[in-house]
C-alpha cells in the first residue's frame, strides 16, 4: 500500500523546472519531501482522510524561488534607518532626515539608506560633510546609498570614523581625502564597516538587527522566495540567525556567505569550516566566503578594462591586485570553500576568472563552482572562461531596469552600455546562470526579476534578454545548483523538498512586460504552508 500524502495538490499547471517531465497536473507530498508528481489521478491514490488537499484551480505552479545573492543581515536598516528611496534632491533627504531625527531623539546617530545619486549628485560631485553639517550637526549623520557603496558623512561622523579606523586605507574601503588638503571629505566607498559603526551608536542596537531578520523573513514568502543566499555575514550574524530558527522565524531555507575582508584571519576561516562541517543542515548552511574585487559603475569604483566614459581619467581599482587575489584565492580554495566575488566591472571580472584558474590549477582536483556576483560588463573573450572553469554567473537582472537613464548608463557610455548585463551571451556559452535581487538594492520581488530578464528591450541590449523557462531555472533549479543542493531541491521532482508555489497568472500565457505583476497566492515551504493570500 503506497504511503498517505499529508498533503495534495491538484488541478494545476505545473512548471516542475524537470527538463524529463516539465508539465504536470498534481503533487503530492508526504511530511517535507515531494512523493509523487503527474496527474491528478496519480496522486488521488495517495489521498487519506488527514490528507490536505489543495485545489490549485488551474494556476501556475512553480518550484519556489531561490534568492541567489540577498542581503538579510543587514535588514535592520530598512526597519530604523530614514527610508530616502523617494527623494528626488538633497533638498528632499534633509526633510526626510530631520523628520526621522525628531521621531528618535534616543539615538545616537542619525542614519538613512536608498538614495539615488543623480538626488545628491551636483556637477558630478558628492556632497562634502560641510554640506551634511547643514543637514544635521548636532549628532553624527551617515546617509547611504541605494546600492549600498557611498556613504555621506557630517563633521561628527567623518571625525568618528577618523577616530575608528586610525591607520586604514584611503581608496576603495575607506574615506574619501582632499586631493589638495588630504582632509576627509565625508564621502565614504564602500562603506560596510561604517554601517555597523553607525550601527553600533543605536539603541538597542543587537534588539534591532535581530528584528531585521525577523522582519525579511517574514516578507520573504510572500514573494514566493522558499530559499536564501545571505551574501554577506559575519559571527554575529550567525549567532543571530540561531535565535531566529530557535524561536521559529526562520521561514525559508537560508545559505550563509562569511564575509572576507582584510581583518579576516586563518583563525577566522578555520572556525568558519568547522561551523560548516558541523551545522550544516537543510534549513541552514555555511561552507561559501564572500569576497570583494572592485566596486560599482555609478561611483566609479568598478574596475574597467578601458576608461569611464564621463571621467577619463580613471578606469577604476581592484581592492587587491591580481597576485594577492591569486594568494587568498588559493587559499580559500585549498581550504575546501566555495567563493562568491563581488565584480562589476570588466577588468575585476578577469582578475577573477583568472583567481579562479589560477586556484584550480595549483590544488587538487574537486568540483569548485566558484562563483562570480553580479558582473554587470564582461569583455567578449572571457565570457567562454565561465563554463570552461566551470564558473557561476550570480547575475540580477533587475539591476538592468534600474541602470536605464541613471549614472550607470553615463558611466559605461551607449557602446559597453549594449553589452552590458549579458545574460543570454552567458547562457548561450554554456556558464550556468543563477539569479537574484540583490535586495535590499533592489525589488526582492522575484517576478520583477523575471520580467528584466525576459522582456528586455531597451537599446541594442535586446538581444541579451533569455526565454521565460530559462529566467525561471536560474531562479530555482540554478540557485540550488549555487549552493550544491540540485539534487534536494529547485525542482518539482520525486524524493526532493517539497517547496512550491502558486501564481495568480500563467506567465507562459500573458504580456511578459506585466509579470511583475503577478501575485504569488501560495508558498509552501517544506510541506508548509509559509504564506496564504487571501485572494487563494
Amino acid at each position: 500500500m503506497p504511503l498517505q500524502a499529508t498533503m495534495v495538490l491538484r488541478n494545476g499547471r505545473v512548471f516542475t523546472v524537470d527538463r524529463n517531465r516539465p508539465w504536470a497536473e498534481a503533487v503530492a507530498v508526504r511530511d517535507d519531501r515531494i512523493i509523487r508528481v503527474g496527474d491528478n489521478s496519480e496522486v488521488d491514490e495517495l489521498c487519506g482522510e488527514n490528507t490536505v488537499v489543495i485545489d490549485a484551480k488551474g494556476r501556475l505552479v512553480l518550484p519556489g524561488f531561490i534568492d541567489g545573492h540577498i542581503h538579510t543581515s543587514t535588514a535592520f536598516q530598512e526597519v530604523f534607518w530614514a527610508r530616502l528611496g523617494d527623494a528626488e534632491s538633497i533638498e528632499d533627504i534633509a526633510a526626510i532626515v530631520r523628520e526621522h531625527r525628531d521621531e528618535h531623539p534616543e539615538d545616537g546617530i542619525v542614519c538613512g539608506t536608498g538614495w539615488v545619486y543623480d538626488a545628491v549628485l551636483s556637477d558630478g560631485k558628492f556632497p562634502k560633510k560641510e554640506d551634511m553639517d547643514r543637514i544635521v550637526s548636532d549628532k553624527p549623520l551617515l546617509i547611504v546609498s541605494y546600492d549600498g557603496w557611498v556613504g555621506l558623512g557630517n563633521s561628527k561622523f567623518t571625525e568618528l570614523a577618523i577616530e575608528s579606523f586610525k591607520g586604514g586605507p584611503s581608496e576603495l574601503g575607506g574615506m574619501e581625502r582632499d586631493p589638495g588638503t588630504n582632509e576627509p571629505t565625508g564621502v565614504f566607498h564602500n562603506p560596510g564597516d561604517l554601517i555597523y559603526l553607525a550601527g553600533g551608536l543605536s539603541s538597542k542596537i543587537r534588539e534591532k538587527e535581530l528584528e531585521g531578520l525577523r522582519w525579511v523573513f517574514r516578507q520573504l514568502p510572500k514573494y514566493g522566495i522558499t530559499g536564501v543566499h545571505d551574501a554577506q555575514s559575519d559571527f554575529k550574524t550567525l549567532d543571530e540567525y540561531s535565535r531566529l530558527r530557535e524561536e521559529g522565524g526562520l521561514l525559508v531555507r537560508t545559505y550563509i556567505a562569511y564575509n572576507y575582508d582584510k581583518n579576516t584571519t586563518e583563525e577566522d576561516l578555520r572556525k568558519v569550516a568547522d561551523m560548516a562541517a558541523n551545522s550544516s543542515d537543510e534549513w541552514v548552511r555555511l561552507g561559501v566566503v564572500k569576497l570583494f574585487i572592485d566596486g560599482v559603475l555609478d561611483s566609479h569604483t568598478a574596475a574597467m578594462l578601458e576608461p569611464y566614459s564621463d571621467d577619463p581619467s580613471t578606469n577604476g581599482k581592484t581592492l587587491y591586485t591580481p597576485d594577492q587575489f591569486n594568494d587568498i584565492v588559493t587559499t580559500l580554495d585549498g581550504m575546501g570553500f566555495q567563493c562568491m566575488t563581488h565584480s562589476c566591472g570588466d577588468r575585476g571580472v578577469r582578475v577573477v576568472l583568472d583567481a579562479y584558474e589560477h586556484a584550480a590549477d595549483g590544488n587538487a582536483p574537486r568540483e569548485r563552482r566558484h562563483r562570480i556576483e553580479h558582473i554587470e560588463m564582461v569583455s567578449d573573450a572571457d565570457i567562454p572562461r565561465f563554463r570552461k572553469l566551470g564558473v557561476i554567473a550570480s547575475m540580477q537582472p533587475i539591476h538592468a531596469v534600474l541602470g536605464l537613464d541613471t549614472t550607470l548608463e553615463r558611466a559605461a557610455g551607449p557602446e559597453r552600455m549594449s553589452k552590458s548585463f549579458p545574460w543570454r551571451s552567458l547562457d548561450e556559452a554554456g556558464a550556468v546562470l543563477a539569479f537574484s535581487s540583490d535586495w535590499s538594492v533592489a525589488d526582492m520581488n522575484p517576478l520583477a526579476g523575471i520580467q528584466a530578464a525576459v522582456a528586455r528591450d531597451w537599446g541594442s541590449g535586446a538581444n541579451q534578454a533569455v526565454s521565460l523557462e530559462k529566467a525561471i531555472e536560474a531562479y530555482t533549479l540554478n540557485g540550488a545548483y549555487a549552493s550544491f543542493e540540485e539534487k534536494v531541491k529547485g525542482s518539482i521532482e520525486e524524493d526532493k523538498l517539497a517547496d512550491f508555489i502558486v501564481l495568480s497568472e500563467n506567465l507562459f500565457e500573458m504580456d511578459s512586460k506585466r509579470i511583475g505583476d503577478v501575485e504569488v497566492l501560495m508558498t509552501v515551504v517544506g510541506g508548509r504552508e509559509a504564506y496564504l493570500s487571501e485572494r487563494f
